[in-house]
């Protein structure tokens, strides 16, 4: 449904009376391809969106209201995603979940037959996922945060042991209704980490943007999506004194344990909220609305925004965002990824 109304969205008032797409954001889901539509249509600023690409490079597809209103570099192309996997290591859960493997993330990790020490025994999947598990740390489960790879690495191979299968055929089984359309998503790291094109992982992200729904049908329940997109890791948490050590030998996912000192007060399920920043006064990202949330690898290199209230999920890849420092106004990444909304506001 195509209308012309002057400030629809709240985007026209800037660009006089353009044609917006008004129809509810769940409504509208990509098939073999995207649906593609002009900037301009979807309420967007043209000219910032190609300053975003200017700026960022890589590669990058911006969705709004399920249609794609600008690309770069190739969006189809097949890119290494690093830790913005995580979160659909969590979208495996609820798969697990929705098949009743499990209850929840509440589920300890031991009942999968690791032999975890005394410190750990009372670790669950939830503890992985928010980076307090406390695996190669001092620390016991859910008392201190540690970004922590050890952690996601064990996270990873235990969704293996729920699933009874590899991660990419639990991603066929359970969510092939998406229809990837560039292969397989997971094909890095031993088959635990994610190498898919921006297109197909905003696939991703619109799933979560629209809690699950896809062309009209819950495919994964609702109520997991509100539970885990919202932070997790109090902000009071202290930082991990790290410490421990991978007694059970699995190796890391990629890097460390104690990898930054951001994520309290900000972080969930492997997600990046736009929550205030304790000791800052701001945002995570002050250019966004309050509701965006985010996937992040190598420190913005690879990211994938969604931003709830706008319909917007942008998946970019081996990019320069810039330097990640969450509250930061005047930023390089906050201007940057202000380009997303600039003139929508």
């Amino acid at each position: 449904m195509r209308l012309t109304r002057r400030g629809a969205l709240g985007s026209a008032a800037a660009y006089g009376a353009l044609p917006i797409r008004l129809a509810r954001s769940d409504l509208v889901c990509p098939e073999k391809d995207w649906q593609r539509e002009s900037p301009q249509e979807l309420g967007f600023n043209p000219e910032a969106l190609r300053t975003l690409e200017r700026r960022v490079g890589g590669a990058g597809c911006v969705v709004r209201h399920g249609c794609v209103a600008h690309s770069w570099g190739g969006d189809g192309s097949r890119k290494e995603w690093a830790s913005a996997a995580k979160p659909v290591l969590g979208t495996l859960l609820m798969v697990a979940a929705e098949r009743r493997y499990v209850r929840g993330p509440e589920v300890r990790v031991d009942t999968y037959g690791w032999l975890l020490k005394e410190k750990d025994r009372a670790m669950t999947l939830g503890h992985l996922a928010n980076m307090t598990s406390g695996y190669g740390c001092r620390e016991q489960p859910g008392t201190a945060w540690g970004y922590n790879d050890l952690g996601i690495q064990l996270y990873a191979m235990t969704l293996e042991r729920v699933l009874g299968c590899s991660l990419q055929t639990a991603v066929e089984q359970g969510l092939g209704g998406l229809g990837f359309q560039d292969g397989a998503l997971f094909e890095s790291r031993s088959g635990r980490g994610v190498r898919t094109s921006p297109r197909d992982f905003a696939r991703v992200g619109w799933l979560w943007l629209n809690e699950g729904r896809w062309r009209g049908r819950q495919v994964l329940p609702r109520h997991l999506f509100r539970q885990c997109r919202t932070v997790h890791v109090g902000a009071d948490t202290p930082r991990t004194a790290a410490g421990g050590s991978d007694y059970l030998g699995i190796g890391t996912y990629g890097g460390g344990v104690n990898q930054t000192p951001y994520g309290p007060g900000v972080y969930g399920f492997n997600w990046w909220f736009n929550e205030v920043v304790p000791g800052s006064g701001s945002r995570v990202w002050p250019s966004l609305p309050s509701d965006a949330y985010q996937a992040n690898g190598l420190w913005n290199r690879d990211t994938v925004t969604i931003v709830p209230s706008l319909g917007i999920v942008a998946a970019i890849a081996g990019a320069r965002v810039g330097a990640f420092e969450p509250g930061k106004v005047d930023g390089e990444a906050n201007r940057n990824l202000g380009l997303l909304v600039e003139g929508l506001r």
